[in-house]
């Protein structure tokens, strides 16, 4: 997810309010300071290598 380019298709839409958010996303992510290698290791577990797709019982 690119917060810049999705703050650039909200104002291409007149969307203020999610320009607004995803510059603000933009600027945090910025001023964050790099991830420790115990915190990239952590993170690797939440996220899927092959995403699949999940269905809920109806």
């Amino acid at each position: 997810m690119d917060a810049e380019k999705l703050a650039a298709e909200a104002a291409a839409r007149g969307d203020k309010a999610g320009e607004a958010y995803w510059l603000g996303v933009l600027k945090c992510v910025n001023e964050a300071p790099p991830l420790s290698p115990e915190q990239v290791g952590r993170l690797q577990v939440l996220i899927w290598a092959e995403p699949e797709l999940h269905t809920t019982a109806a």
